[in-house]
């Protein structure tokens, strides 16, 4: 039964992530095309701050929430899911807050000597604003993995991403010719309100939620210490701190380190935007397969964990592991040969393509990378995470500082292939 349910859920996600995967790059594509491999390299640099304070703000509760409440669902204490998301719900609040109230303060900062940038100020603010919204979403959605009602959880995505194109797209017009100022701004405002429809609407959810399903079963503590959910949170989020933190890292230096090598500073931001915010995007692309997979296999692997199944547990990691490497070697002798052509078609420019065929290579250790992560969390060995991930920064970050600036884009590229 509980195998049926594994798989309908995979499927229902699977879909769902598709077609969301689908609509989110087609939505990139339509950006690239109208401000330019330049343009896309600001909005990318913008957009990895943002990523990063979205981490600040979530700071591993989603995992942890989800993690909990699928253990505490496995064992019927259905009381205590009630604890476990009251306590969730405060833990993101206290990060979220925190968060806005720092990036709000310290934009222009930002913008000015991380971005280098002044046209970032405004939308780095704008995106701000939205991270308390992000924060209840969090939990909201661990809740609904935790409890397997998975297309609750989706629909709220697709509430996010909807409301933020139509906005977008529907004021791209007036926008555009005024500047890319106004054009950040509008991205930024849509971004937004994405991200406050998603919380609302998860909220209008949850209020229609049967309130019998508290009632049923035993519970042998009733209430669910916050210091239980800090003490499993903190690990997961330090360990996503250094991963978003890396990354933001990264791109912020990755410009720099191009202008050292000789570029001018639109040189450096379009071969930045070109590599990083077009060729990568297409290549993660294939991935949407797997994403639902690296989200259920959490709840499913705790519960299991909580068991004692440890059979089960090696069973579903070994065939996701399988499922994994079958599609990321099949998209990348895919990519390998049809480069030139999906870079011609996607986005007109052959050096696009060039840059996929290049980096095709590397998707079966992207790929992997998510999964891995995902089981780690799920069987509790969230500091084995965070150690690997800080050897990880350490190595790519030495890496951006001493290659790129000698041998330019190629060092770029060996960056990313060593790093990953």
């Amino acid at each position: 039964m509980k195998r049926k349910k594994l798989i309908l859920n995979a499927f229902i996600l699977t879909f769902a992530t598709m077609m969301i995967g689908f609509v989110s790059t087609s939505f990139r594509v339509y950006l690239s095309n109208k401000i330019g491999s330049e343009g896309i390299g600001l909005y990318q640099l913008i957009m990895s701050i943002h990523v990063m304070t979205t981490t600040l703000a979530i700071s591993g509760i989603r995992v942890t929430t989800t993690r909990l409440i699928a253990e505490e669902l496995g064992r019927s204490n259905i009381k205590n899911i009630k604890s476990i998301l009251r306590k969730s719900i405060l833990y993101s609040l206290l990060f979220s807050t925190t968060t806005f109230l720092l990036v709000y303060n310290f934009a222009d900062i930002i913008a000015l000597k991380w971005i280098g940038d002044s046209r970032a100020i405004i939308p780095i603010k704008i995106l701000s604003c939205s991270l308390l919204f992000i924060g209840i979403s969090a939990c909201f959605h661990g809740y609904f993995y935790g409890m397997r009602k998975i297309i609750k959880s989706v629909s709220s995505d697709i509430v996010e991403v909807g409301t933020m194109m139509i906005i977008i797209i529907s004021f791209m017009g007036i926008c555009l010719p005024k500047g890319l100022n106004f054009t950040y701004a509008l991205i930024a405002i849509g971004t937004s309100l994405g991200n406050i429809a998603s919380a609302i609407y998860f909220c209008i959810l949850f209020l229609f939620e049967k309130k019998s399903g508290y009632k049923s079963g035993y519970s042998r503590n009733n209430k669910y210490s916050f210091f239980k959910i800090f003490s499993i949170s903190f690990p997961i989020a330090c360990s996503s701190y250094i991963q978003t933190g890396l990354k933001t890292i990264e791109d912020l230096l990755i410009p720099d380190a191009l202008r050292r090598y000789g570029s001018s500073t639109a040189s450096s931001l379009s071969i930045f935007g070109m590599i990083k915010g077009m060729a990568l995007p297409i290549l993660n692309f294939p991935s949407i397969f797997l994403a639902s997979f690296s989200t259920l296999i959490i709840p499913e692997i705790a519960e299991a964990n909580a068991l004692n199944q440890h059979k089960r547990v090696i069973y579903i990691i070994s065939k996701v592991f399988k499922f994994t490497l079958l599609i990321a070697v099949f998209a990348s002798g895919l990519f390998m040969i049809f480069s030139n052509e999906l870079g011609l078609a996607i986005y007109n420019d052959t050096q696009v393509g060039l840059m996929m065929k290049i980096l095709a290579p590397l998707i079966p250790f992207m790929y992997l990378d998510r999964i891995v992560d995902g089981s780690l969390n799920a069987l509790d060995y969230q500091m084995s995470t965070l150690k690997f991930n800080l050897i990880d920064m350490t190595v790519r970050i030495f890496l951006i500082l001493y290659l790129i600036p000698k041998k330019g884009i190629e060092g770029f590229i060996i960056v990313l292939f060593v790093g990953t």
